[in-house]
């Protein structure tokens, strides 16, 4: 299947899924940067922050300054991860066309990720949706524990069925699958990616992949095979959810670019830049980690 693929397109996430989960505050300048060298390595989408409350993630209190301090390149999508209406219209403020929302198979996850049950989070999403139709805004949604979750364990295919017809029903474009704590094994992914490729054409999905246990790469040459095109990823393999314990590290984004190129796969990236912007934001990181201590 891969010999079809001549092509796949690259979500950087490192910005915000990246850096929410670092204690040390990271100056707005700093993740201004981080961001310009990313766009300067070709990335064709980057996940800029979420317009979340500070209560929750306070790493991320600066999204607005953030988003208006960057360095845009027209040929790039710059996406904002939004929580509720007040974060949409705070991205919408920021001038962002593209925003991703988020859900989950697993109730216990849900309550612990966005405070609210599965169902109240697809009646709030439902309701945004006048918002952002009337102001044209592309939606990509996140569908995390696709395989396991961290306090319900093992996740049925169908629950997730469930949730990709009515994020598919409310207009989303683009469905990023996630593999929250990095457990799925590649024989797992490739069963229930053979459920929702039965229903549905694999051009409306993303492979977002956790590393925590060493799959993240066979599962995304389980994905190429299956014809999924769209890969979530880090820089570094910077980040992980806060609220899935022990999940950390999603998976490199230069680990993708390696796969692709070894398969003859077009991704229009530049690894080397790409990794001296990685680089720079682990050097931040770590620079905040020595002077706390």
């Amino acid at each position: 299947m891969t010999d079809n693929i001549k092509q796949v397109r690259i979500v950087e996430v490192g910005p915000r899924d990246g850096l929410q989960n670092i204690s040390s505050i990271i100056s707005t300048e700093k993740k201004v940067e981080y961001i310009n060298r990313l766009t300067k390595s070709g990335l064709p989408e980057i996940e800029v922050t979420s317009f979340v409350s500070p209560k929750w993630v306070p790493q991320l209190a600066d999204s607005f300054e953030v988003s208006n301090s960057i360095t845009k390149d027209p040929s790039i999508t710059y996406t904002a991860l939004i929580p509720n209406q007040r974060g949409l219209d705070r991205a919408i403020d920021a001038g962002y066309t593209s925003i991703a929302v988020l859900t989950a198979t697993s109730e216990t996850f849900s309550q612990k990720n966005t405070n609210c049950s599965i169902s109240d989070g697809l009646k709030l999403l439902k309701n945004m949706v006048p918002s952002w139709s009337k102001n044209s805004l592309r939606v990509r949604g996140y569908i995390s524990t696709v395989w396991h979750c961290p306090y319900e364990g093992a996740i049925n295919a169908k629950s997730v069925l469930t949730i990709i017809d009515q994020l598919l029903d409310i207009g989303i474009s683009e469905i990023s699958l996630g593999d929250t704590i990095g457990k799925a094994t590649p024989d797992e992914i490739k069963r229930t990616l053979e459920t929702i490729l039965y229903r549905f054409d694999a051009s409306h999905f993303a492979f977002h992949m956790h590393d925590t246990f060493g799959h993240a790469e066979e599962n995304i040459h389980v994905g190429l095979e299956m014809g999924i095109t769209t890969y979530d990823s880090s820089a570094g393999g910077l980040g992980g959810c806060p609220y899935a314990p022990g999940a950390s590290g999603n998976v490199a984004t230069e680990s993708v670019i390696s796969i692709c190129e070894s398969l003859g796969i077009h991704t229009g990236v530049d690894k080397n830049l790409l990794k001296s912007a990685g680089d720079y934001m682990i050097g931040v990181i770590d620079q905040g980690v020595f002077e706390r201590a």
